[in-house]
């Protein structure tokens, strides 16, 4: 099983289950577009992770930042000792894959 988080930006989140891992297909419906541009994030809990983003969202109608997912991506870019234009940030719906981790059940007997 795995989730699909669609981070928002306008600082919503929406959670998709899938039984199988996601193809591009479903991601493109999910975050709204036609090309998928992967970013890395960082969080606070020190991990990596990619970010699904629309490759146009800037020339399209979402020029807002995605606050949640900008932060993500400064975060690995200062980890990592890249850099960035002055400005920049990620725009539109940002999807993140994460399987589901499932503890074995216990057994009475």
């Amino acid at each position: 099983m795995y989730n699909v988080i669609l981070w928002k930006d306008n600082d919503n989140e929406d959670i998709h289950v899938f039984k199988n891992k996601p193809t591009f297909s479903e991601l493109y419906k999910l975050i709204g577009c036609d090309l998928i541009e992967i970013q890395q994030g960082y969080t606070d809990e020190h991990k990596t992770f990619d970010m699904y983003c629309d490759e146009e969202s800037k020339l399209k109608n979402t020029t807002y930042p995605n606050k949640r997912a900008t932060k993500a991506w400064y975060a690995w870019i200062e980890k990592n000792n890249r850099y960035h234009l002055p400005g920049d940030h990620i725009a539109g719906t940002v999807a993140i894959v994460k399987k589901q981790k499932f503890k074995p059940k216990e057994i009475n007997g």
